[in-house]
């Protein structure tokens, strides 16, 4: 046999397989000794027959078909083995010819391959996050409001500091009208099916503002909640003084301007209708800030009782590790397209369309959450499959440059996970729930370990990715994040003994609904055991 081995265009590898003469012609006599097997020729017993009246009986091409697909089976094997190619996928047989040698040509799918180039040479800058005032007046606020008394459910007129359950359905009533197009919630479905893949995708150019035209919606919600505060209008100032003084079950009909405060510069100054319906009226109590309120919170929280001061630096430390996550997040999320842009990457068209294969799966799953199927929205966009797949291309490509990029740093910074390591993130993950021989049970199963596993992969590269960009040393970004998973371990476990010592005590003192609830079910707030680690990109996917 002789091979002969090329590169060819869209990452494959050509094998050009030339063989003697006899070769094939033994090959014609086996394949013509296993179709009178499988025929009965006039004469003679299955199996039988001669070689020569076998090709009378079926044909000379149908012989050299049958031999050259046993031949070409064993010679592509050995192709393999010979060129030293591991495949991606299937080879694919291309071509046979019979002059001047019989020669057989294949083509294979080859292996992605990713140079990083000069990955460690990329420089951002970081700013380091900062918690304001205002942030943490906010998440008081918000648990202000987790601790509303409703005094009266049955009010029938709204007044000011009242609770409301409305209706909201708005359109902008000036601007150009729009084109006369039936509403098509199969389009809706794409475009926000679409909107996280156009996010990802690496755009060029940013694309032009939408610019609302008259008739198009600006808020329609079938059921919310607003504390009527003329100080703090939900959508547009101006909005809590129309339904101040409205009944229950009414349609409150007005229009309003868009400010040229806190709005996209595309509808200052635009004119929307609205029609709120006030479903329900409530009259209610917000607690104060006092330092009884920041006691009953603290407890709530599992932490040592506090005061308004010691609550608002606890609120300040949680958001600051939220923040410093968040920061992270993001950070190496750039730091990593900016490797992807400057590296040279791979791969089969085979690789590409698998990955439009499962956006377009994501895509029929997210329309029959809507009620509709694919055929059907074909044909309302007067569109094909292949349409479809080639608006997925592009977006298509990039994740799967990302993915690539992100296994080959894997590979490269060398980034392992100690079992050490597992059971730490383990017992941090079971400390939000409790100690029970159950939780454990239900999180320390293989399924449980190995997603442990990829996910403490992905927070080690994240680290290292913060750690590329900011020409430091990762080593001092991974100790860090251990020491903080270890902080906040020891954290989940000092407030779930908390919680059920104020469990205790309230039981105790006769209060039958302690703060905080079953103490081993107590969570821990956000920015702790739950917080990704220095980033939160998301794994490749377990076969790459």
């Amino acid at each position: 046999m002789n091979l002969q081995t090329e590169r060819i265009e869209n990452h494959r590898a050509q094998f050009t397989i030339e063989i003697e003469s006899n070769q094939l012609e033994d090959a014609k006599r086996k394949a013509a000794r296993k179709i009178s097997r499988q025929v009965r020729i006039k004469g003679f017993r299955k199996g039988k027959a001669p070689y020569g009246l076998v090709v009378k009986h079926v044909g000379e091409g149908a012989v050299l078909e049958e031999a050259l697909e046993d031949l070409g089976d064993a010679l592509y094997k050995q192709a393999l083995d010979e060129a030293e190619v591991t495949p991606y996928g299937p080879g694919a047989f291309e071509d046979f010819q019979l002059d001047p040698a019989p020669t057989f040509v294949f083509s294979v799918p080859l292996q992605p391959e990713v140079d990083l180039k000069d990955y460690l040479s990329v420089r951002l800058d970081f700013e380091e996050p900062v918690v304001t005032e205002s942030e943490i007046d906010a998440a008081i606020k918000q648990m202000r409001l987790g601790q509303i008394e409703v005094l009266d459910e049955e009010i029938e007129v709204a007044a000011a500091g009242h609770r409301v359950t409305i209706a909201v359905d708005s359109e902008f009533v000036d601007g150009d009208p729009p084109a006369d197009e039936a509403d098509d919630p199969a389009e809706d479905a794409l475009t926000a099916d679409n909107d996280e893949a156009d996010e990802s995708a690496a755009a060029e150019e940013e694309p032009a503002p939408y610019i609302p035209k008259k008739g198009d919606t600006f808020v329609n919600d079938d059921n919310t909640q607003i504390i009527l505060d003329p100080n703090e209008d939900p959508f547009i100032h101006g909005f809590v003084g129309n339904l101040i003084g409205a009944e229950r079950g009414s349609d409150v009909e007005f229009e309003l301007t868009i400010p040229d405060d806190d709005a996209e510069e595309t509808i200052i100054g635009r004119r929307v209708s609205f029609i709120v319906t006030i479903k329900d009226i409530e009259a209610i109590s917000i607690p104060e800030l006092d330092d009884e309120f920041a006691r009953r919170i603290s407890r709530e929280r599992g932490d040592e009782e506090l005061d308004v001061a010691g609550l608002r630096q606890s609120v300040r430390d949680d958001l600051a590790r939220a923040a410093l996550e968040n920061a992270r997040s993001q950070y190496s999320a750039e730091v990593l397209e900016k490797i992807v842009e400057g590296a040279e990457i791979e791969y089969p068209d085979l690789m590409l369309n698998e990955q439009i294969d499962g956006m377009m799966r994501e895509f029929e799953d997210n329309l029959k959450q809507q009620r509709l199927n694919l055929d059907e929205y074909l044909r309302l966009t007067s569109s094909t499959r292949d349409d479809l797949r080639e608006q997925y291309r592009e977006s298509a490509a990039h994740s799967l440059r990302q993915n690539l990029a992100l296994r080959e740093l894997v590979r490269a910074q060398d980034i392992e996970v100690s079992d050490e390591a597992l059971e730490l993130r383990l017992s941090n993950v079971i400390a939000g729930y409790g100690t029970s021989p159950e939780i454990r049970k239900i999180f320390d199963s293989p399924q449980m370990r190995g997603n442990i596993r990829s996910e403490l992969v992905m927070n080690h590269l994240n680290a290292h990715l913060v750690a590329i960009g900011k020409g430091e040393d990762p080593s001092a970004l991974i100790d860090d994040m251990q020491s903080r998973m270890a902080a906040d371990t020891e954290r989940a476990r000092e407030r779930r003994e908390r919680l059920q010592r104020y469990r205790e005590e309230d039981s105790a003192s006769g209060n039958d609904e302690p703060a905080s609830g079953d103490a081993d079910e107590a969570t821990v707030p956000r920015g702790e055991e739950d917080a990704p680690e220095a980033g939160a990109l998301s794994p490749p996917d377990a076969h790459e």
